[in-house]
């Protein structure tokens, strides 16, 4: 094949979890061959109520210099007590403590970025009508 010319594209399907696990490796090994190893570590924090039960949790990863919130949720009944300020704060906390600069995550207009802006997020980007309507806005926090 010359070089940067593909013979063809192939939707996969048969051994589409393998491939994706083939490019991701590959775009990892060029990350790091430009900027070192990520050093990646899941963060999964959950709120629990008085009977254990899950009332909220936060899923994100810490690599290179940040910490990246992938996931915030909070049961409804639980909204609008300070859980999903709770677990936000232990993110940050955690990510200083690993001595990272920056905390950054997206969210929906139609979810709460009025919420990650009271906690000092400033947005840097937006994708308008995604989903049609609404808007996908992409916000950072500098520690």
């Amino acid at each position: 094949m010359a070089k940067g010319k593909a013979s063809r594209i192939v939707e996969e399907k048969r051994f589409a979890r393998s491939i994706a696990g083939r490019i991701r490796s590959g775009l990892i090994a060029y990350n790091v061959s430009k900027v070192g190893a990520p050093n990646y570590r899941r963060l999964v924090l959950s709120a629990r109520d008085g009977a254990n039960r899950i009332a909220g949790g936060l899923a994100g990863e810490l690599y290179w210099n940040a910490c990246y919130v992938e996931l915030l949720w909070v049961k409804e009944g639980a909204r609008q007590s300070g859980v999903g300020r709770r677990l936000m704060q232990e993110a940050e906390k955690r990510a200083r403590r690993a001595g990272k600069d920056l905390i950054y995550l997206n969210t929906y207009t139609f979810q709460a970025p009025g919420f990650y802006r009271k906690l000092g997020f400033r947005s840097i980007g937006r994708i308008r009508d995604y989903p049609r309507g609404e808007s996908r806005i992409f916000l950072v926090k500098k520690l």
